[in-house]
């Protein structure tokens, strides 16, 4: 009699604390579908700092005079053309990184 009672509470516990299988994947599917919202809102939210930040450089652009505008873009072909000679990356990045192994 003890047997019985004691293995009747185990069932109904057992039973209680199962979980359906259909359930959990009903809750990834969710979590997946809030993923892509994430990223969808985070990808608008990007653009629109992009649209924000070439807005702005029009803008500053628009309120120097014409010399200044002129030593701005001299300014900026010089830095493109001592940049070109140099690597991307630094002398440390470059002497401790990985190089990729050869044929």
């Amino acid at each position: 009699m003890q047997r019985k009672i004691t293995l009747y509470i185990l069932t109904c516990l057992s039973l209680l604390f199962m979980t359906d299988p259909a359930c959990a994947q009903e809750k990834r599917q969710k979590t997946k579908k809030q993923y892509k919202e994430f990223k969808k809102l985070q990808d608008e939210r990007e653009a629109d700092s992009e649209q924000t930040t070439e807005d702005g450089r029009k803008r500053h652009m628009k309120l120097q005079d014409k010399e200044t505008r002129k030593r701005m873009k001299l300014q900026r072909k010089r830095s493109s053309r001592i940049q070109r000679d140099k690597h991307k990356d630094s002398f440390f990045r470059r002497l401790f990184t990985k190089k990729p192994k050869g044929r």
